[in-house]
């Protein structure tokens, strides 16, 4: 079988997850394609926007949150539809699809609804057009499509968005979440194991996911160091030199503060592991991981596709959305005092119904596939 993994690369919140079924689609002995979208599509322009559009939304994410809002309709979704089929992308998709003839398709972005359904819909192609939910929580109203096959998405809240949005019952699916590959498979050691690992300090620490992008604040940081809270702090992520520079800089304020600055690791799995609390922005990814290894998160920025978080951590209390650095570093020093809070956070986090495995969800594919063939 012969499964097509088409992603958009907007920052690694799409790619990553296509990677992970397509890891688990070849541990099942399956063929395989990982394909940015807009290659297949022949559109470098839309690559090339999609791409510093996202990043010039992540230095403002004020204006994300309008922007984003504003561009979440069922208008621009029919806007994308009408021109998906009247414009070169129908014809280089074809193409494509002739060429390769996939068994199936699972797109990592919204637009796969609006694009490549609406082509593949019209175009009566006998494959099946899957999507899956990066966003976990919810998905674009920009790329819906009332044909899409099956639309994947990790949570409860995120099956009951879907459905407020227009899509059935027959075609939503709570998914287990897509672990990627090196976090699946990784030895689950004990917080002093991991920072021994790591050749860190046995003490409270913060893991401060600046993503793929490496863009984040050093405001947070500034905070402890007003308050004399001289943590150990890890920074990760897709980091310049200037970045690391702003950081070290900052640590020599206060001394005792540790500051660690690996940038963008391969191993991040074990970085969670010897934090005690994940901050950042709310990548869905990282998010989701960081709950699969029982990890609280506090999401410093909440971007508009993230915006149904907050609704999640209100329900499970594992995690906090917190936009003022001041309040920020209450909450963890509160948080870092109290045992009984961390005792009672481990145990919200181990009961969470969500299942994360890449495997599991390549085998809900496979079965939706038989479904439809049958």
């Amino acid at each position: 079988m012969l499964g097509a993994m088409l992603y958009v690369h907007a920052g690694k919140g799409h790619y990553i997850p296509a990677k992970a079924v397509t890891d688990a689609m070849e541990r099942a002995g399956h063929q395989t394609c990982l394909l940015d979208m807009f290659d297949v599509l022949r559109a470098p322009f839309w690559q090339w926007f999609c791409k510093h559009e996202w990043r010039f939304m992540l230095h403002h994410p004020r204006i994300e949150r309008f922007y984003h809002r504003l561009m979440d309709t069922h208008f621009i979704a029919s806007v994308v539809r009408f021109l998906s089929v009247r414009l070169h992308i129908n014809r280089d998709f074809l193409a494509w699809y002739e060429q390769t003839k996939p068994d199936f398709i699972l797109c990592t972005n919204f637009l796969g609804g609006s694009v490549i359904a609406t082509i593949a819909k019209q175009a009566k192609l006998k494959v099946p057009v899957f999507v899956y939910a990066a966003d976990v929580f919810n998905n674009p109203k920009a790329g819906y499509h009332h044909k899409i096959d099956r639309l994947f998405i990790p949570t409860e809240l995120g099956v009951k968005n879907l459905l407020n949005q227009g899509y059935t019952s027959n075609q939503v699916r709570l998914s287990p979440f897509p672990l990627q590959t090196s976090i699946q498979q990784m030895e689950h050691l004990s917080k002093s194991q991991a920072r021994q690992s790591l050749g860190l300090e046995d003490r409270f620490t913060i893991l401060l996911n600046l993503g793929g992008e490496g863009i984040g604040s050093t405001a947070l940081i500034k905070q402890l160091i007003k308050n004399k809270l001289a943590w150990q702090v890890v920074v990760v992520g897709n980091l310049s030199e200037h970045t690391k520079l702003r950081f070290h800089a900052l640590a020599r304020e206060l001394p005792g503060m540790n500051i660690h600055t690996p940038g963008f690791v391969s191993n991040i799995g074990l970085y969670m592991l010897a934090c005690d609390v994940q901050a950042g922005k709310a990548g869905a990814n990282a998010l989701m991981e960081s709950l699969s290894l029982g990890r609280p998160f506090m999401i410093n920025e909440l971007l508009h596709a993230a915006r149904d978080t907050q609704a999640f951590f209100d329900e499970y209390k594992v995690g906090w959305v917190i936009r003022r650095p001041k309040q920020q570093m209450i909450t963890l020093k509160n948080f870092a005092e109290d045992q009984q809070a961390q005792r009672l956070m481990q145990e919200r986090l181990a009961s969470l119904p969500l299942s994360f495995s890449s495997d599991l969800f390549v085998n809900l594919l496979l079965n939706e596939m038989q479904a439809l063939a049958d």
